[in-house]
């Protein structure tokens, strides 16, 4: 079975149906993004330049693998990588690294002009995990308890038997970032610790004050089944206080359980912002390479969910250096 032969193809306006058929072998008809089960929504995307994605079909011409790129930042010119899957009855041969190989061919991805590719790797299994570190993704993040352990189906995730699902969030710098940014004072060792992996950049301790003037700006994911919510601030304003008391009442009305804020590294106030959020609660996520163009520092929060630290798979070592960061950072709000 390893060695049974399949071919990866684009997907096109002729082959866009059999995207559905790899997502119903797995989850029925309850994948929380429906647009894949639409031929013509994806050759949509496709045409708009939004996703790039390919199928694996076997010698019977029987799709059996599923991988796409698709723009989901705030940055257009960032891809994430995801949506990698292999039927049940494939998931024991070869396809899945090869797929993951076809992620970074240019053919496949039409890597020009672009900053960067981003992705997040499940914490639990190891296979993604590794196949990012072979490729020579840098780990920026681990956003805990994003996922919800039940929605796992691909007979390898949900052998960890875990009520949630924390990723690794990693990154593939293309070009440099030549924008001066600015680091909140107490997250500046770690933050270059995570820089020191990436293309050089400037930055300088965060100092200023919250903002007197201007307002703030927000752009949001929420992800109802996951009980996640993402939360962009391009811009930090005079009501900053304001913007986060509603976040955090909105997030109680819908029963969120990950809330992540990621803050522009350009805004010289940051560090003023993230001490009003960690105020609230917040803490320490990673950053999130070129976000805005420039960097994004990832803050975030739990509710009513206790991390299975001892569950998380982590593969790198610099993963592990993070989590046990993280870990101290969120005691050191406990209980706000």
């Amino acid at each position: 079975m390893p060695d049974e032969p399949f071919r990866i193809v684009a997907v096109d306006k002729t082959n866009t149906h059999h995207v559905g058929t790899v997502f119903r072998s797995l989850y029925g008809e309850d994948f929380p993004v429906k647009d894949v089960y639409q031929p013509e929504i994806l050759w949509k995307e496709i045409q708009a330049g939004r996703l790039v994605s390919a199928l694996a079909f076997d010698v019977k011409g029987q799709a059996v693998g599923y991988i796409s790129m698709f723009k989901t930042a705030p940055n257009p010119r960032l891809w994430e990588a995801g949506n990698m899957l292999v039927v049940p009855g494939y998931a024991h041969t070869n396809i899945s690294s090869h797929l993951i190989r076809h992620y970074f061919d240019p053919a496949m991805c039409k890597m020009t002009d672009i900053d960067g590719v981003f992705g997040e790797t499940v914490c639990c299994h190891f296979f993604t995990q590794v196949s990012a570190a072979k490729i020579g993704m840098t780990d920026c993040g681990l956003e805990l308890d994003q996922l919800d352990g039940d929605s796992f189906k691909d007979g390898k995730s949900n052998k960890a038997g875990t009520a949630r699902v924390s990723c690794v969030l990693y990154f593939w710098e293309l070009t440099d970032q030549l924008e001066p940014e600015y680091v909140p004072v107490r997250y500046d060792t770690i933050l270059r610790r995570i820089t020191g992996s990436l293309r050089p950049r400037i930055l300088f301790p965060s100092t200023d004050a919250l903002p007197t003037d201007g307002a703030t700006t927000l752009e949001e994911k929420y992800y109802a089944s996951a009980k996640t919510w993402k939360v962009a601030v391009p811009i930090i304003g005079r009501d900053w206080i304001a913007v986060v008391e509603d976040i955090l009442y909105k997030a109680k009305q819908r029963r969120v359980i990950s809330l992540q804020v990621t803050l522009n590294m350009a805004c010289p106030h940051i560090g003023a912002a993230v001490d009003l959020l960690r105020q609230k609660g917040f803490f320490f996520g990673g950053m999130a390479p070129r976000w805005f163009g420039t960097d994004g520092l990832l803050m975030q929060k739990l509710f009513g969910s206790e991390t299975e630290y001892e569950r998380t798979k982590l593969y790198t070592p610099f993963s592990r250096e993070l989590l046990a960061f993280i870990r101290f950072d969120r005691e050191a709000v406990r209980g706000v």
